[in-house]
Parts: C-alpha cells; structure tokens; sequence
C-alpha cells in the first residue's frame, strides 16, 4: 500500500455551507462508492480531489494496468501524446519503477507495436536491437517491483526475452500468464522458458515453428498446478496447408514423466498438426471439463483432409467429465465426437469465421453494419458453387445448391439428435449457427428435450416465429434468448419505414404514413425487415409482449439480429384507448367482435413475430395463469368466423388457424384526426398491435426495456463466446 500521510484523516469532515458534499459521508460508504468506478479517467481525477479519495482510489487505478506502445505518434486534436515527456507507454513502465505504487498492481498488459530499428542488420550479425533489450530490461525492473503481481500479459509484437521470463518465475503470486510470439521470421536467440510453479492459466498466442520456436515443454512440466491451457497457433500453417506442428515435442516431457496434466480447460485455436497416440498421455481426460476447437474457416478443405482425419471421434476415455464445448466447424466427426458422451452443459457454435463474419447478427463495436448497407454474406454455397467443406482452392466444383441444402441440413439433423438425446437433460447454454434454421418441429422437440436452458441462441424460420412465441413459456429456466437471423436472409426492404415509425411516434405521421405502417408489419418475411423496424417501436412492442410476469418473469435479455434489449421490472400502465376491458378488443364504431379466448398460460402474440408473435395468422387471446390478470388480444377475429368455431391445436395450447382462405384482420387504429395530431404514445395510433395482460383494477401490465449494446451483452456467454477468441 502506498505511503498514507498520517494526518490524512484529522481534518473535520462536515458539511460545508454551500451544500451537501460527498466528504460528510461514512468513510465505509465513500470506499464502497468508490469500488464501483471502472473508469480510467474518473478513477484519475479521483485521486486528485483530495487525500482521502487518492487513498481511497489510488489502489483501484493501479490495480490493473494496460500499457499500449505504438509504433506512431498520436495526436489528440493538435496535441501530442506525451508532449513535454515521453510516450504514455514509457511513461506507465517509469511510474512502476520509480514510484510507490508497483506493490498495488495485480495484473498488468503490455500490447500494441514496438518499433524496432534495423531488425535485419542485427539479425544478420546475430545480434538484439538495443531498443527491444531495452524494453525486456524496463519490463524485468517493473515486473521484480511488482510483488503481488497475479497476472502478466506480453501482447507486443516484439519477442520476450529470457531476462523477463526469469523475474517472473520469482513471483510467488503469479497464476496467469499470456505470451505473444512474433510473426517476422528474422533470426532471434530462443529460449526454454522456464516452469513456474504457481501458474494456473496460460495462454500462448501466433506459434508458429518457423519464427521463434521457444520451448514452452519445461513450462508445462513444472507447472504443476495449470488448470487453464490455452494454445494459438499461427494460421498461416493451414493456409499454406503446412503440417510443421509437433504437438509431440510441447508435451514430451510430460509424456515422457508420466505426468499428465490435469487441466479443466483445454482450448486450440488453428491448430494443424497429425494425431499421435502418445499425445492422449499428455493430459488426463477425466479432469478436462471445458474444451474450445476454432479453426477460423467454415470447414476443412480437402487438402486438410489428411491431416484432420487423424484424430479420432471417439473419446480417449470412459470417464469423460465434459462439462462445455465450443467450435466453429460443423462435421460428421464433429457430430459424431459430439454423440459419443453425454451430459453436456453448455454448447456453443460459433457463427464467426474467416470465410463468414455474421454480420447480420454481430452485436459487436464496430462488427454490425447498418441495415441499410447489409448484403446477403458469403457462404459456402457461394464460392464458385463449392460444396460444404471446400473452399476456392478445392478441385470439387460441380455439387448443385440442391445437394448442398441437403448435406447441410442431413448434417444439421445429426447434431440435434445426438444433442436432445445425449445432452437435453444438463444443458443450459446453448448457441447453434445461425445458418441453420429451424422449423417448428424441431424447436418443439429441443424445448421438449432441453427443459434447464437458461441461455438460447438460435435461428428460425420466420414462419415459424409463432409456434416460438408458444414453445418459449416451457422454458422457466431460460434468462437469455438470441434470435439469430439466418445466413440466407438478404437486405431489408424496409428503406424508408424507420423515418415514417419515428413520425407516428411524434404524432406527426398522416393517415397514409398509418396505414404504410400496418402493412409494413402485415407483409414482413424475413426477421431483417422486422429487425430493421425503428428502435422505439420494437421497444414498444416487446414492453407489451413481454408483460406477462408469470410466463416472462425470468427472461432478462433478449435479442433479435443485431439489436438487443434489456427486460427489467414490470409495472401497471393505463390501458390504451380502443382497449374495453369488459370487451377485450379493439372497438371502432359498431364493428366489434368478441375473441376466442382459453384458459392456457401461453402469451398472446405480438405482430409478425415481433415479441415471439405470429406473422401469418391472427392471434388469439389467453388468460394468464395468474387468476388477477387477465391476457387478451388485440386483434379480432376475422369475418364470418364466430367465437369459439375453430378447431382445438394439436397442441392443446391455442386456436389453430382455419383451413380456409380467410382475409387477415387489419390492426386497429383511430380514425379520430385529433389524436393523430396530438399523440405521442404509438399505442393509441392503433392499440390493436399489442396484446395485452390486463388486471382486475383497470391497468395493463407492462415491462421496462431498455436498448442495450455489447457492454450488456458481453455478461451472457451466447454472445460474449460467438467470436474467434479462445
């Protein structure tokens, strides 16, 4: 802890004349406010308000540390980074040396690009440049400051040297560890790093044998206690189809000693190397819990083929303690690797891939595009008529787009019996690729299946967007729900339709501009066109749809494409003009006609699937479970139909839309001009597009949604896992 003046606390702390101040509160309450600022910048001017606050701040600032170099100058307007001084990156390492404060980090990342001067002229007299020795010998006068160092992060593009690895094996507290290898192939000295025998996590990022070949085998041998191993490999070995990996000499002295690792999470990134029946003895099977495979490419080409079939499907042993698995290629291995255990908790799909970034449904900074710039993506199927599996470079040309939907959804069919036969039982999260929609049929049978879900990422058929909205309630468990839009799914047609929602919202909109609305939600089919809806309205729509406590009460998150909300509390609302709760459906005039209604849990549907509603059919009103509340509809039956005439469901849960060929019911709205001037609520432009839970004192339930990006979505492992990081 840094030196304390010890009359830091002997002024009097009271209240000022002018007002309240944050001082007059308990020290215990001002540290726990504290505790709750993650800014680097606030935590900064924080420390400079006064003693107590700097005393209070100063460890949080400096508990973790991320140094960037760069191998430019920036400027902030006119200004220089680091004017008057050095870069902000040499700046950070001087502060560690020099200051008091080096005992208060616990983790540190050094990153970015660090220029080094004449590489290949010290390389061809075998020599370092003096400024990367310069930065090793800086970074070993930190790291031997830094006593309570947990966690080390090397990131530059610059190679590490054996003075810094020595000082960390000095570190009685160091359990995470994460190493960068450079890329550029100009000779430098290589080292065996040395063990570290209270290492938990490691994490080794662009190996590659043909540029700095350090042998990391001493490091694993003497780490006794690693439980997280993670391993990247570079991808040009499996662009250039090169097999130099040997995974043989990264575990031989673990093989060797008879020693397997007993690690819980095991993750390959770009692996290409053979299989070797002593690689099974580096690592003890019954230990492994969480396991990530990512190749960066959609599948393996044929030219891949020799090497990738090595490695076997079957499990290395019978007491396999899998808990988690997470992959971004489809196969029958895969499927059949998939099918040979059970018990599975959380699996995961990736959707991003070197071929196929998933734009449509990346809620990432800056990887969704707007909407109106979206284009269908590049798959498989696109690349020169090649089949699943193949790649440009592939001989095999000549598969037609017919085979090739039936091999993906043959494939597709594989994975979801082994998954809702070997795994619905014990699983919870589960994130399926998005090009893969699923029909009716087959969501019914994995919620029948997989009753503990609490995350879901899936894509569907939007004709089937209603029998979603039915089948979501069985899940109680479920907290997060990710609608994927499918691969197939093009641009949206909905160009000029956000302007005209925001002018119904200001109440501002004409008739006609109403009227282009409800036929906007009447004729979408895709989730794009939906999705591409204003913000605003959605918001809406899903604050209705999700009003039901009793079905939606543990659903906290919810997405579609790359748009997401978050669902908070539910309130009472006055219920929305057009809406009579004694005749619960929309009235204009004389023309009203009762609902059918049943006594199901299920929630009515919202429009065109948005809010899990239907979009080809009418919805139906339901009571909720709840015998206070009251869930109606707001859309009538359509003409000729009376109340209560059509069939039973198969399902037992609502009416099933009749046979015959039935104009569908307008929604409805006010054809007073006065509120079409003056209204500022959606709902009472037409209340009739909602459904609605109402109660026995004259409100309607309502929830809180709130319009949420990536610093949200970044809690729940459906999104934060969907990427190409291990």
């Amino acid at each position: 802890m840094a030196t304390v003046n010890q009359n830091m606390f002997g002024a009097s702390i009271t209240q000022p004349p002018g007002g309240a101040q944050l001082m007059v509160l308990p020290l215990n309450l001002i540290a726990e406010i504290v505790s709750h600022v993650h800014d680097t910048g606030d935590l900064a001017r924080l420390c400079r308000a006064c003693r107590v606050l700097n005393y209070m701040a100063l460890p949080q600032l400096y508990r973790s540390l991320t140094l960037t170099s760069y191998d430019k100058i920036r400027y902030r307007g006119e200004q220089p980074e680091g004017i008057g001084s050095a870069s902000p990156f040499t700046m950070g390492l001087n502060a560690i040396i020099t200051r008091s404060y080096a005992t208060l980090v616990r983790s540190i990342t050094l990153r970015g690009e660090w220029k080094e001067h004449e590489l290949e002229e010290h390389a061809r007299v075998g020599r370092v440049p003096d400024a990367s020795m310069l930065l090793n010998i800086a970074a070993r006068a930190a790291v031997d400051r830094m006593t309570n160092l947990e966690s080390f992060h090397w990131e530059l593009n610059t190679k590490m040297l054996d003075t810094v690895f020595t000082g960390l094996t000095q570190l009685p507290k160091l359990t995470s560890l994460t190493i960068r290898f450079p890329s550029s192939r100009h000779p430098q000295p290589t080292f065996v790093i040395p063990g570290m025998p209270h290492l938990r996590c490691l994490k080794i990022t662009d190996i590659d044998p043909l540029c700095y070949p350090d042998d990391i085998a001493t490091l694993l041998y003497k780490s006794r206690k690693l439980r997280e191993l993670k391993l990247h490999w570079s991808p040009r070995m499996r662009d250039a189809h090169e097999p130099s990996v040997s995974l043989h000499d990264y575990f031989r002295k673990l093989i060797a000693g008879k020693q397997p690792l007993a690690v819980k999470k095991m993750a390959f990134q770009n692996l290409y190397a053979f299989h070797t029946e002593d690689f099974n003895f580096a690592f003890d099977p019954s230990t492994v819990e969480d396991v990530t495979f990512l190749t960066g490419v959609e599948a393996s080409s044929l030219l891949n083929t020799f090497v990738e079939s090595s490695w076997p499907t079957a499990p290395p042993h019978a007491k396999l303690r899998m808990k988690s698995v997470r992959m971004d290629t489809v196969s029958k291995r895969n499927a059949e690797f998939i099918g040979n255990f059970s018990a599975l908790e959380r699996l995961y799909f990736v959707n991003v891939t070197a071929e196929s970034s998933d734009i449509l449904n990346c809620p990432r900074p800056g990887g969704g595009l707007d909407s109106s710039a979206l284009t269908p993506p590049i798959s498989e199927h696109h690349l020169s008529g090649a089949p699943s599996g193949t790649t440009t470079n592939s001989p095999i040309t000549s598969a037609s787009p017919a085979s090739q939907l039936n091999a993906t959804a043959n494939l597709r069919d594989i994975y979801l019996s082994h998954i809702t036969t070997n795994h619905g039982a014990t699983l919870r999260h589960l994130l399926l690729p998005s090009k893969w929609p699923l029909s009716t049929g087959m969501i019914a049978r994995l919620v029948h299946s997989c009753p503990n879900l609490e995350q879901l990422a899936l894509a569907t058929e939007f004709s089937s967007m209603d029998s979603l909205g039915l089948l979501i309630p069985f899940l109680r468990k479920l907290k997060a729900l990710r609608l994927l839009i499918p691969q197939s799914s093009g641009q949206s047609s909905n160009g000029p339709v956000g302007s005209a929602l925001k002018q119904c919202i200001s109440g501002r909109a004409p008739f006609d501009t109403i009227k282009m609305v409800q036929e906007t939600f009447a004729n979408a089919k895709t989730l794009t066109e939906v999705v591409d809806i204003d913000d605003s309205i959605l918001t809406e729509m899903l604050s209705y749809d999700l009003g039901n406590q009793q079905v939606y009460g543990n659903v906290k998150i919810i997405s579609m494409g790359w748009k997401a909300w978050e669902l908070r509390d539910f309130y009472k609302a006055p219920i929305p003009s057009g809406i009579n709760k004694e005749s619960p459906f929309p009235t204009n005039g004389d023309n009203a006609s009762p609902e059918t209604t049943t006594d199901s849990p299920v929630p009515a549907q919202g429009i065109n699937g948005v809010g899990l509603g239907a979009p080809d059919q009418p919805a139906v009103a339901y009571k909720s479970p709840d015998p206070q509340t009251t869930h109606i509809s707001s859309w009538s039956n359509p003409p000729g139909i009376r109340p209560g005439a059509l069939p039973p469901s198969t399902l037992g849960k609502r009416s099933r839309d009749d046979d015959s060929e039935t104009p569908r019911q307008p929604p409805y709205y006010s054809e007073n001009p006065n509120r079409r001037e003056d209204c500022e609520d959606i709902t009472a432009l037409y209340p009739g597009c909602y459904p609605h839970t109402l109660t026995d004192d004259g409100f309607v339930w309502r929830r809180r949604v709130r319009r949420v990006g990536w610093e949200a979505l970044q809690h729940w492992e459906v999104w934060a896992l969907d990427s190409q990081e291990i």
